[in-house]
This record gives structure tokens, sequence and C-alpha cells, in this order.
């Protein structure tokens, strides 16, 4: 409900007062994750029965082929890489604009042991068996593995506990994991020898070698993290200024007195704040939707079509 008295009947305060809405009500949007979980989007039928456009599915963003001899052809050329990167928020976000990269999904790889229940981010942080990973979708055609090898060095921010151990994840059972791992072995030895200081001091002598043996796909509010946080902390910034009372000279110089939902608009911005906090709480607590990813799951939802 939205309440005001208006001291002249001109429109800049109905829209004044419209937009503080808005914007207060996309706080909570912003601080729901179904806000930030995009639904598939049907492709667009062509009349020759091929189809075009983007879908998201997943988390995943990607580019449907336009017939079926194109499908093949990428089926090929669209490949898997997952990588120990260290905290796995940034690096994902960073992959993702490079050329050549079509999706990233953080999770967690690394433990040796198949009889462990599958991680949660708390058991990935307290214990010592998993790495934070990112899995890479990427084309083969625009971006080679080396290159790729280039890019995960670049962008990885590791640490010290195995949790963000520096590592270049090789599944032995793909039918590229060989060369893959020949590729990846050669990249170190002359990254070594080269001497090249690379941005950080970082070393190259704190890159493993691993096989993969199982990835599991982390809790939603750790896909696309940073994107929802941005959106998050802008908003959050807002109530907080509203609640301290800055607004108030520009409320007052429009209207007499601006109330939503019956609360005075300092109390209405310390309500939504706390709730969005609240509620960003209880999605860090409750989140348990951890799922292991089959070898090819990623990229075969890169080429679905919806069909």
């Amino acid at each position: 409900m939205l309440t005001v008295d208006m001291r002249s009947h001109s429109s800049s305060p109905c829209l004044a007062s419209a937009f503080i809405l808005f914007m207060s009500q996309l706080n909570v949007l912003a601080s729901s994750s179904a806000f930030m979980l995009l639904p598939s989007i049907p492709s667009r039928r062509r009349g020759d029965g091929s189809t075009s456009g983007k879908m998201a599915r997943g988390g995943l963003f990607y580019l449907q082929p336009h017939d079926e001899t194109s499908s093949c052809t990428a089926l090929k050329t669209i490949k898997e890489a997952t990588f120990g990167m260290g905290c796995f928020w940034e690096p994902a976000e960073s992959l993702l604009k490079q050329p050549g990269i079509l999706a990233t999904t953080v999770g967690y790889a690394g433990c040796a042991s198949t009889n462990k229940p599958p991680p949660t981010y708390d058991t990935v942080c307290f214990g010592n068996d998993y790495v934070e990973a990112v899995q890479v979708v990427y084309d083969d055609n625009i971006l080679k593995y080396e290159q790729l090898l280039d890019y995960f060095f670049e962008f990885q921010k590791p640490g010290i506990k195995r949790q963000y151990a520096s590592v270049i994840f090789i599944d032995e059972e793909n039918e590229d994991g060989r060369e893959e791992a020949k590729i990846a072995t050669e990249w170190k030895v002359k990254a070594i020898e080269s001497k090249v200081k690379p941005k950080d001091n970082l070393s190259y002598d704190i890159v493993q070698i691993e096989p993969l043996t199982r990835f599991y796909k982390a809790e939603e509010y750790h896909q696309r993290y940073w994107e929802k946080q941005r959106l998050r902390a802008f908003f959050g910034i807002i109530l907080i200024v509203g609640a301290s009372g800055t607004f108030d000279p520009v409320i007052d110089a429009v209207v007499d007195d601006i109330s939503l939902f019956r609360l005075h608009f300092d109390t209405f911005c310390n309500a939504a704040f706390l709730v969005g906090a609240g509620w960003m709480l209880l999605e860090r607590l409750l989140a348990r939707d951890v799922r292991e990813l089959k070898r090819g799951d990623s990229a075969a939802s890169i080429l679905d079509t919806g069909n």
C-alpha cells in the first residue's frame, strides 16, 4: 500500500513515490534466489524446423544450433574441463567472459574416496578432501585446451588450504583425457622452465594435476554468485541510506508525508533490509541442493534444444 500526502497536484511527487516503492520491491526480489534463477526459455522454431536464439537451463547460458548438422558438429567441438582455482566465485565469472567459454559451473571435486556422502559447502570448508572447483564448457573450435590452461592460471585465486588448491583435473575416462594430461604436463613444465613471473608472483609449481573422480555442482546460491551479490548490495545500500534519514529532505521537499504499507519510510527501509538479510542467512543455512554431474552433463545441456 502506498499513501502520499502531496503539497501540490503535480505529477512529480507521484513519480518519486512510485520510484521509491519500485526500488524497495526490487530489493525483496533481489533477496530471493528465485529471482536469480532463469527459467527455461523456449527456442524459436523456424519454418524449416531448425531452432535459433538462446536458452537458459540449469544456470547455463548457451547458443542453440540452427540445424541437425551443426548440432552434430558442435557436439564434437564442445568440451568440458574442470579446475581447482581457489575460491570459485570470482574465477567462474572471469572465465565466462573469455572467448570460446560457453558456461561455467561451480562445485566440488578432488575427493579420492568414493564412499563419502556428497559434500556441502560446510563440509568442504571444514574438511580436507574436496576442492572448490570450476567446471568449464568451451568450444574447441574457438579455444584450445592449452589456451584454457593459461586462463585457468591467470584467473585462479589459490590459498593454503586443500579447499583452495590449484588443480588441473584430468578426466581419465574421457577419450580426450590422455591427450589433455599430456598437454597439461607439458604446459606446466614449459611454464616453469620459462621462469617468467606471472602476475601476483604465483609459481607454476603450486599447480597440481589430479584425476577427476566426481564433480558435484555446488548449492544454487553459489552459482553466478557475484552477479547476485552486486545487485543485492546495491539495493542494500539504498535501504541503509533510506533508513538513516538521508532521503528525508528530498522526500519532504515534494510530499508532506510518505508511508509504505502504513510504515514510515525510514521504518520501511529498516524492515526491508532486515527481511533481505534474514532471507540470505536462511538461504545459506538451508540450501542442500548439491548434486553430482556426470561426465558430459554440462556439455549436453549446452546442446539441448529443448526437444
